[in-house]
């Protein structure tokens, strides 16, 4: 059995073709190079054809590949590159490829602007360039030339780019170059304000001009300077008249009137404005002069001249003071009058308000004329309101009021106890119609804080008979002492409050009670500089003396007499 199975495997091997496949390899292996490379070939010849596509002056209308060479056929302008030159780079070999180039002359600006340079040759005042595809001359030329190049841009017209040859000026003759600056300074006479020119001619060489002139106007022999033209063979005739341009009549106004310092006129849209303060008399003068101006020329606008008689700026200034007032929160304006030379006001006025009286200062109103009747008021601006609140409830450094949109908002941390009475504050002043807001307000919480002060409220200082000094058995206890007073006011500062510690100082009966009071007084003074010295500041720590008025255990024995004779610990919170 063993036996015909291995012979039916070599069987089974000698009948797979592995001449067959290795031939195929062969032959396979030489084809897909040759496709490879004749892929390659043709990528690298459209890069080519691209190329030249993208050429100005060279139109490509046939190109192909045949027999591993290549033919590209078209149009090219003898300006434009040489299609030889552009092989560089491209790794086509140029033996492989054959051309055919039929000439043309193609429109792109940048060909036609070198045969019309070359065509034309232009003088050197003329020159010619490209602007928005467009070919410009600029500059000076004979009408000899100019006469080409219009003939040149007809041809141009059927189909090329424009030619635009309106910017070449006809190389003229003397006299036409003089009449042409005379030209021109007739037309800057006639630009001037207060010139009008009515007549100017030329005759045998000389120039001729009349008109009518302004005084203030621009003198017209001075706007010859940089004209070319020979003021010896100018002559000029000038009739005098006021203009009615508003700079003209600005000045007249300034000459007529002499506005006083404090008036200043200016030109606005046209219109002549005059701002400022004057007295009554030179107002009439300007209002007289106003009419006049009316029949014809400018408006004279003095709408804007303030009166400054004595009465009238009196009576300026005092409503200056009661506009003043009225723009102040918490002030209500109800009665203001002028009589005799003084001034009457009165009306209503929170006391946290803006004082009247100083309000007067700036004002130029004189206060011993100012008589005042205010009558109490609280005001329920919310800004006065929030300061009513911050004296009344005391809020902790936890808690921030502010104004919102007019609601007073109430923000932070806070004992239980203040909240109630912000609560309370809010319930009564919802009936004023002012919202108080104590929504976002949280409770604080003290639970490490009460265990601390219960720590500090529960430790006594001891001290022996007469002594103000407590004996070296307590140091430890100072020294645990001043640690829990210095975590507790750290901790009450981070959550918002300020600690406060009172150190009480207590005696026994033994002795006078005024003794007794100075001695327990001293050992609350001692007791405050040894925690001092532990690093608790002076600020936290307050103290006072109660005699015997405060025992500890009521003094029935030694032992209660001893008790009596201590320092306690109160601690508080801000």
């Amino acid at each position: 059995m063993q036996t015909c199975v291995e012979l039916k495997q070599e069987d089974s091997n000698e009948g797979f073709p592995w001449l067959v496949v290795a031939a195929a390899l062969l032959i396979l292996i030489p084809a897909g190079g040759w496709f490879f490379l004749s892929w390659q070939s043709g990528q690298r010849w459209q890069a080519y054809v691209s190329r030249l596509e993208a050429q100005p002056g060279i139109i490509v209308a046939e190109q192909k590949v045949r027999g591993g060479q290549f033919y590209v056929a078209g149009l090219r302008d003898p300006l434009a590159a040489d299609p030889q030159s552009l092989l560089s780079g491209t790794q086509v070999d140029p033996a492989r490829v054959h051309s055919n180039w039929q000439f043309y002359q193609s429109l792109e600006p940048e060909f036609v602007l070198k045969r019309l340079t070359a065509s034309l040759a232009p003088p050197n005042s003329v020159r010619l360039s490209i602007v928005n595809d467009r070919i410009v001359a600029e500059g000076e030329a004979t009408a000899t030339w100019i006469d080409l190049a219009r003939a040149a841009a007809q041809q141009l017209s059927a189909g090329g780019p424009v030619f635009d040859i309106a910017g070449v000026r006809d190389v003229m003759s003397p006299e036409e170059r003089e009449a042409e600056r005379w030209q021109a300074y007739v037309s800057r006479l006639g630009t001037q304000p207060g010139v009008v020119v009515s007549e100017q001619k030329v005759r045998d060489g000389q120039f001729y001009i009349a008109g009518l002139r302004d005084p203030l106007a621009a003198d017209p022999q001075s706007l010859l300077s940089g004209t070319q033209l020979d003021p010896a063979r100018v002559h000029s005739q000038w009739q005098f008249y006021q203009s009615l341009e508003p700079e003209f009549v600005l000045k007249r106004l300034t000459a007529s009137l002499y506005p006083p310092d404090t008036v200043r006129l200016s030109i606005v849209n046209d219109r002549i404005v005059a701002e400022g303060e004057a007295p009554d008399t030179w107002i009439d003068r300007a209002r007289a002069a106003a009419r006049q101006l009316s029949a014809g020329g400018p408006e004279f606008d003095i709408s804007k001249v303030r009166d400054v008689s004595p009465d009238a700026r009196a009576a300026e200034h005092w409503q200056y003071y009661v506009s003043r007032l009225e723009a102040q929160s918490g002030i209500i304006v109800a009665q203001q009058t002028t009589r005799g030379g003084h001034f009457y006001i009165s009306g209503l006025r929170d006391p946290l308000a803006a004082d009247p009286q100083a309000l007067l200062s700036g004002t130029q109103v004189d206060p011993a004329r100012v008589h005042s009747q205010w009558q109490f008021y609280q005001s329920l601006d919310p800004k006065f309101v929030v300061k009513r609140l911050t004296a009344s409830l005391s809020p902790p450094k936890s808690v921030r009021l502010s104004i919102v949109q007019g609601r007073i908002v109430v923000m932070g941390e806070a004992p239980a106890g203040w909240i109630s009475r912000a609560q309370a504050a809010a319930d009564q002043l919802s009936a004023d119609g002012v919202v108080l807001d104590v929504s976002q307000l949280r409770e604080l919480n003290l639970a490490e804080l009460n265990y601390l002060r219960e720590a500090i409220q529960t430790t006594d200082i001891f001290f022996s008979s007469g002594k103000v000094v407590p004996g070296p058995e307590q140091t430890p206890v100072l020294d645990r002492l001043a640690d829990q007073i210095k975590e507790f006011a750290e901790n009450a500062r981070k959550a918002g409050v300020t600690a406060r510690f009172m150190l009480t100082g207590h005696s026994d009966t033994t002795g006078r009670e005024t003794a007794n009071a100075s001695i327990s007084a001293a050992r609350a003074e001692t007791v405050r500089a040894l925690l001092n010295k532990r690093g608790v500041a002076p600020e936290l720590l307050l103290v006072r003396g109660a005699g015997t008025f405060e025992p500890a255990v009521p003094e029935n024995s030694k032992t209660g007499s001893s008790t009596n004779r201590r320092v306690s610990f109160t601690v508080n919170l801000d």
